[in-house]
Parts: C-alpha cells; sequence; structure tokens
C-alpha cells in the first residue's frame, strides 16, 4: 500500500488553464470596457488557480520535463503576475 505512487495528470493543469483564460478574459474585458454586467472581480481568481497548477505541475511533473509543461509553467506565471500588475495599476491611478 505505500508502494502507490501518484502519476502526474496533465488534464488538471490543462483544465485549470482553461479557467484561467476564462477569468482572464474577464479581467481584460473589464479593463476595456466598464459597462454592466461587471465580472472583471474573477479575473483576480486566476493567481489563486495558477497557484494551484504551478504547484501541482512541480510537485507531479518531475518524472520528465516536456516542453508542454514547460509552457504551462510559463503561463501560470503569467496569470500570477498580471492581476497584480492591474491591481498596482489601479491603485497608482487613484494616487
Amino acid at each position: 500500500m505505500a508502494d502507490k505512487v501518484k502519476k502526474f495528470k496533465i488534464r488538471i493543469p490543462l483544465v485549470l488553464l482553461l479557467f484561467n483564460s476564462i477569468f482572464i478574459s474577464f479581467l481584460v474585458e473589464e479593463l476595456l470596457d466598464a459597462t454592466e454586467p461587471n465580472y472583471g472581480f474573477l479575473g483576480f481568481l486566476t493567481p489563486l488557480m495558477a497557484l494551484i497548477s504551478l504547484l501541482y505541475i512541480r510537485k507531479f511533473g518531475r518524472q520528465n520535463a516536456s516542453l508542454l509543461k514547460k509552457m504551462l509553467q510559463g503561463l501560470n506565471w503569467f496569470f500570477i503576475i498580471f492581476p497584480i500588475i492591474v491591481i498596482a495599476y489601479i491603485m497608482l491611478s487613484f494616487v
């Protein structure tokens, strides 16, 4: 029972990438046009989901470093940093 090794499942990071893409599109749409309905706050869930995907790939994806995993890691870093830059920009615009 102790010999069970959890395998890396590529579906989990890809599903999180799909959700991150949808949420980041809400954030970009909110930045471009602030009319109703406002779903831009959902864009700020992307750092959390990207962090989950980043840690999942780091923990279970150590067997082989394929191009897809490297690309997903790069996109995860983008999804973490972009909303932080947006928050900083909005806060600096009111100063």
